[in-house]
C-alpha cells in the first residue's frame, strides 16, 4: 500500500511507518530482553542459544526482503539493482549484529558483577553461620553477620541502578535511542539545517520521540523479565504436591 501512488496523500504510509518501527522496536526489546535474563539468572548454554536464534531470525530477514520485493514490484531488477540491495541488506544485518553485540557484552559485564557479589554474599554468609554455630547463637539477620540480598525479582520499584536486571534494561535503551538519535542525525544532515521555527519544532519532536522509544524498550524489557519469571515460578500440574528449591531461591529471584 505505502508503494502505491493512490495512497501517497494519504496517511497511511505514515501510519504503515510508524506501525512498522513498533514491531521492529518490540522485536528488538524482546529478544534482548531474553538474552539479559538468560544471562543473568539462567546460564551462558541458554544466553547463547538465544542470541544465535535471534541472529539467524535476522539473518531471515534478509531473503524475506528480496521476496517482498519480488511480491511489490514483481521483479528483483536488473543484476545492479539485486546487488545494491543485498549490499545495503548486508549492512544493515552487520549493524543489528554489532548492537546486539553491545547489548550482550554490557549485560554479561552486569550478570557477571552481580553473580561476583552473590558468591562473595554466600561465602560470607557461610562464615558467620559457621562462626555463630561454634558459638551456640541463633542467627536473626544482620546483627549476626548476615547480609540477606535483595532480590532482583520481583522488582520493587520501577527503575534501579542497583538490579543488574533493570540497570541492564535501562542500558539497552539507551543503546536503542543511541541508533536513533544517530539515523537521525544523519538523515538531518542530508536534508539541511531548519529553515524556520516550525522546522525546528518538528525536529525537536522528533528527538524527543526518539527518547520516547529508549522508554519503551525499557518497559517492555521490564514487563519480559515479570512474564518469564512467572512462568518460570508457575509449577507444573504434575509438581502442584511439590515446593522445589525455586522457593529456597530467594538469594537471587526473590520470594
Amino acid at each position: 500500500m505505502s508503494a502505491d501512488t493512490a495512497f501517497d496523500s494519504s496517511p497511511i504510509p505514515v501510519i504503515i511507518k510508524y506501525v512498522q518501527d513498533f514491531f521492529d522496536l518490540c522485536a528488538f526489546s524482546v529478544s534482548y530482553a531474553l538474552i539479559i535474563f538468560s544471562l543473568l539468572l539462567l546460564s551462558k548454554k541458554h544466553s547463547r542459544f538465544v542470541t544465535l536464534l535471534y541472529s539467524v531470525i535476522f539473518l531471515l530477514k534478509i531473503p524475506m526482503t528480496l521476496l517482498m520485493n519480488v511480491f511489490i514490484y514483481g521483479t528483483l531488477g536488473n543484476s545492479t539493482e539485486i546487488i545494491l540491495d543485498i549490499v545495503y541488506l548486508g549492512v544493515y544485518f552487520v549493524l543489528a549484529m554489532l548492537q546486539l553485540l553491545l547489548v550482550y557484552l554490557l549485560s554479561s559485564s552486569d550478570a557477571n558483577k552481580y553473580l561476583r557479589s552473590v558468591a562473595f554474599i554466600n561465602e560470607k554468609n557461610g562464615k558467620a553461620l559457621k562462626e555463630n554455630k561454634k558459638r551456640g547463637k541463633k542467627t536473626s539477620g544482620k546483627q549476626d553477620g548476615i547480609v540477606k540480598l535483595s532480590p532482583v525479582l520481583p522488582f520493587s520499584k520501577f527503575a534501579s541502578r542497583y538490579n543488574p536486571l533493570q540497570r541492564s534494561a535501562m542500558k539497552m535503551g539507551a543503546l536503542v535511542c543511541a541508533v536513533k538519535i544517530f539515523s537521525r542525525i544523519l538523515n538531518d544532515i542530508s536534508f539541511g539545517a531548519p529553515q524556520s521555527f516550525g522546522e525546528i519544532m518538528v525536529m525537536v519532536v522528533y528527538y524527543l520521540s526518539d527518547l520516547l522509544y529508549g522508554v519503551i524498550a525499557y518497559i517492555i524489557a521490564l514487563l519480559v523479565f515479570t512474564a518469564v519469571y512467572d512462568r518460570l515460578r508457575k509449577p507444573k500440574k504434575d509438581d502442584s504436591n511439590k515446593k522445589t528449591d525455586e522457593d529456597n531461591s530467594s538469594s537471587v529471584l526473590g520470594d
